[in-house]
């Protein structure tokens, strides 16, 4: 009832659909479109939890509900809904937070590599054939994220982990490299703090001392907020 009554509600606010970029009729309109979104993910939740209703297609149910997050997002030009929509996608691709923790297996970051080089092709070609232009930063940062969580994996594992360090430093340059071409201050951001955790946990590895730890901790960490700081501040001035 909430969930098709807020979307009656968009569909009867919203402008005539547009590839450009479109402004929200007000911020209502956005709230009721969040709340229809959210009642849909819940709705389903509670399915799986207390009926058991989606067992054994719970996949299915993902790969629609990304589907139809993204056609709501493209439709009213709305970044939120589009990050639900590739949430939900990454849950297709078995990227579920909560098994986080307890799979960091090979397998496991092969689906998430995987998972990452998808949504930026499929980012790339909306935006060459000029379908919500804006959308491809939503694309490139959630990407992003996954796929240096993937390799951060990795270099904590015990097998093959100089690999993922090498792999890691070569998505950190990456983004470096996008980040100061385009003056997106958040990838330089994930290059520095993605590689400072990488770096720092080939480098803790066979310390033993808590002493040395915390100083190591202390020092570095308030040098790379430092830094940070200070390219923020930079790209501030520059803007």
């Amino acid at each position: 009832m909430i969930f098709g009554t807020s979307i009656w509600y968009c569909f009867s606010r919203a402008p005539a659909w547009s590839a450009a970029e479109v402004p929200s009729p007000g911020l209502i309109f956005d709230y009721v479109l969040y709340l229809g979104s959210l009642t849909w993910s819940l709705e389903l939740t509670y399915l799986e939890t207390r009926l058991h209703l989606l067992s054994g297609a719970w996949d299915v149910y993902l790969l629609a509900t990304a589907i139809l997050f993204f056609f709501l997002a493209y439709r009213f030009d709305n970044r939120f809904v589009l990050s639900l929509a590739l949430t939900s996608l990454a849950g297709w691709f078995g990227l579920t937070i909560s098994h986080w923790p307890s799979h960091q297996d090979e397998a496991y970051r092969q689906y998430a590599i995987l998972y990452s080089l998808f949504v930026v092709f499929a980012g790339a070609i909306l935006q060459v054939r000029g379908w919500k232009t804006h959308f491809f930063g939503t694309y490139l940062n959630i990407a992003a994220n996954v796929l240096f969580w993937a390799l951060l994996s990795g270099v904590f594992s015990r097998q093959d982990y100089v690999l993922w360090f090498f792999a890691l430093l070569a998505a950190c340059a990456v983004s470096l490299a996008w980040g100061l071409s385009r003056r997106e201050f958040s990838f330089v951001a994930y290059a520095s703090v993605y590689g400072y955790v990488g770096l720092s946990s080939i480098l803790i590895r066979d310390i033993n001392g808590e002493t040395a730890l915390l100083s190591y901790f202390v020092v570095t960490g308030v040098a790379m907020l430092v830094m940070l700081v200070q390219i923020a501040r930079r790209f501030g001035k520059e803007a």
